[in-house]
């Protein structure tokens, strides 16, 4: 009980997530060291969903099919460059964002096939997007850094260490292409 002058014996986990750089917020002294230690027991890495472009398809299939559940629909097909689009989205907001964009396109469309012109505008755009030589350099530098973080797994201090530049404008640069 709060205020309570009687101590009580609790048996407590706690679960925290962050998608923060701990060793170096350590480093820079702006997170205990010692809080670490006591709370990090078994570390879990999950990738941003960017990097993991092979579950989109997976995903997109389970939320489609839990929404059209729900909503007493058929499960809608995506064709192959309504999928190809979400798959070079970079999905900022990871599986929520996926999961409330696929359920926005359950909701709004009766089609049976979603194609690219079904999908919420940023992912539509995506489908633009080429591997090829006609990006700008912007677009080919935000993929190069995205790549670079996806393989340090996460950790902008390796991943500027690998681009060559310092950590700072490294920083700079995530802000500018909206790589967190």
């Amino acid at each position: 009980m709060v205020g309570d002058s009687r101590a009580r014996m609790v048996d407590v986990r706690i679960i925290a997530a962050t998608n923060k750089d701990l060793q170096s917020l350590i480093q820079s002294r702006v997170f205990r060291e010692e809080l670490y230690y006591r709370i990090n027991v078994v570390t879990i890495e999950v990738p941003p969903l960017r990097a993991r472009g092979g579950d989109i398809p997976l995903l997109v299939r389970h939320f489609a099919e839990k929404f059209a559940s729900e909503l007493g629909k058929t499960v809608p097909h995506f064709s192959g460059k309504a999928m190809e689009a979400m798959q070079n989205y970079a999905w900022p907001g990871n599986a929520r964002e996926l999961e409330n964009a696929i359920q926005r396109i359950v909701v709004m469309n009766d089609e049976q096939i979603i194609e690219v012109p079904d999908l919420p505008s940023f992912a539509r755009f995506s489908a633009l997007r080429t591997t090829g030589v006609n990006r700008t350099l912007a677009e080919v530098e935000a993929d190069h850094i995205r790549n670079v973080l996806a393989n340090a797994d996460g950790n902008k201090t390796r991943a500027a260490e690998i681009l060559g530049i310092d950590r700072k404008t490294l920083r700079k640069k995530v802000a500018r292409y909206d790589l967190d």
